[in-house]
């Protein structure tokens, strides 16, 4: 029901449809690390970064053996990707500070790093969980050196909720909430019976937190990355609302270059995109983007 809410009842079929098919292997060449063509495969539609195995394994790809690539579906690149190319207001000389705010277990904050590295930034991730936070660290850390990627200032484990950072210190800062999963349900089929009504309550009510709190982390004319995999309107639209409605000091930008041009891609709010498994192939990503403006 909650599905057939946010795709509607006439994809409600094509969309459970898509969700009993085992997704392909998709990889993410992490720029300046690793190419594309190292990866064999076929290139993703949407990212530049990403390629589609059509056989084998990932595990005897060098440049994923060596932590320069990674297994990493198409949306969650874009998501990275949405961030890193938004634009900034009142953009500071320094260097840029980027926040992964909900960092585990790293593998949107290694395609981060790698960004930021391309943009003379750098990433923060965070992660409350501290074997996540390994998780997280290892991603980030070059397996040659020993020594953290370029791109990263660290990572930290620490409540996301109440972060040990100053308000107003990062440029950029995705929240990767803590979610249902309904929109991962081709790699996740459990979650059709573990899931309940209750639960959606109790990571609304922390997925509100996380956003409100990575607004306050955000320097003015700086943006906030809103993402779940999930397409479960209370989680998303639901969200976004309230938070904008609880605030004065943010407001809704449209998604635009790479990702906001991905086709039939409108979310539930105008600017905002939500991704399909039936349409795009990729897990049913949601985006927002925020921008802090006092």
């Amino acid at each position: 029901e909650r599905l057939a809410e946010a795709v509607g009842r006439a994809q409600i079929d094509a969309l459970l449809e898509a969700d009993n098919v085992p997704p392909s292997v998709t990889l993410v060449a992490r720029p300046g690390r690793a190419r594309t063509d190292e990866l064999g495969g076929t290139p993703t539609p949407y990212s530049p970064f990403g390629v589609t195995l059509d056989s084998g394994s990932p595990a005897g790809i060098a440049a994923v053996a060596e932590g320069r690539a990674g297994v990493q579906d198409e949306g969650s690149q874009l998501v990275a990707i949405a961030l890193a190319e938004a634009d900034l207001d009142r953009p500071d000389s320094g260097t840029e500070s980027w926040l992964d705010l909900c960092a585990g277990p790293g593998g949107k904050s290694a395609l981060l790093a790698a960004l930021a590295a391309q943009q003379g930034a750098v990433l923060v991730a965070n992660e409350r969980q501290p074997h996540r936070a390994g998780l997280v660290l290892a991603n980030l850390t070059d397996r040659s050196s020993g020594t953290h990627v370029d791109g990263t200032a660290g990572v930290v484990a620490g409540d996301g909720t109440r972060p040990p950072f100053k308000d107003a210190t990062f440029d950029r800062v995705l929240v990767d909430a803590p979610c249902t999963g309904l929109g991962a349900l081709r790699r996740r089929p459990e979650a059709r019976w573990r899931r309940a009504t209750a639960d959606l309550d109790v990571l609304v009510d922390l997925q509100r937190s996380l956003l409100d709190r990575a607004i306050d982390l955000t320097r003015p004319g700086g943006v906030v990355l809103y993402a779940t995999c999930s397409p479960v309107l209370a989680e998303t639209e639901g969200v976004v609302r309230r938070v904008l409605e609880d605030r004065s000091d943010v407001v809704l930008e449209p998604i635009g270059a790479t990702v906001g041009t991905v086709p039939d891609s409108a979310g539930p709010m105008a600017g905002t995109v939500q991704l399909w498994p039936h349409r795009h192939g990729t897990d049913a990503m949601f985006l927002a983007l925020l921008r802090r403006t006092s």
